[in-house]
């Protein structure tokens, strides 16, 4: 409701054991943990009275308002370079971001999630296609869009001085303006 319907959710399933160790949580079968969750969540978001009976989350007649303004959806954007995570994406998000790739990395990343999604019946072109890219350039912008990539993410840090961050700016928009 904040937002006006423009949050996006993005997920993981995670790749630290300690992290959920120290949760509690089994570190095993956190894919499939993480697949009903986002399925839980689509029937709170979607149902105005939710029932949701699953291996790890079970409601009976629950009621959550306020209900996403998108027709009682939120876009998911799940993360992950790997086969698993590029999986979990075709079968059920709306959106992958891919992290940390080089612009080859991506590209090769963006054609198997493309193949897993025609094994699942549909197009990559349906999905949100974010990479944060470590070699990014305006030359490069055509080779990923082809691949089906819709956003870029350019990795970088700007300088520690507070008093640098301007002319950073202004070099990193330089090099990408037309």
């Amino acid at each position: 409701m904040l937002s006006g319907g423009r949050l996006t959710l993005g997920v993981g399933v995670g790749w630290s054991a300690e992290e959920f160790a120290a949760l509690g949580v089994p570190f095993a079968r956190r894919g499939a943990r993480t697949a009903e969750y986002i399925a839980a969540l689509r029937t709170l978001w979607s149902q105005d009275v939710a029932t949701f009976g699953g291996e790890f989350v079970r409601f009976d007649a629950v009621r959550v308002y306020p209900k996403p303004v998108r027709g009682g959806r939120i876009p998911v954007v799940a993360g992950g370079n790997s086969d698993a995570a590029l999986r979990r994406v075709a079968a059920l998000a709306d959106g992958w971001y891919g992290f940390n790739l080089t612009v080859t990395e991506a590209v090769e990343r963006a054609g198997v999630l493309a193949a897993y999604c025609r094994e699942r019946g549909r197009s990559v072109s349906q999905l949100t296609v974010a990479v944060a890219v470590t070699d990014a350039s305006p030359a490069a912008v055509p080779l990923l869009e082809r691949a089906g990539v819709t956003q870029i993410v350019l990795l970088g840090a700007p300088p520690e001085s507070p008093l640098g961050c301007e002319a950073w700016v202004s070099a990193l928009a330089a090099g990408w303006a037309d």
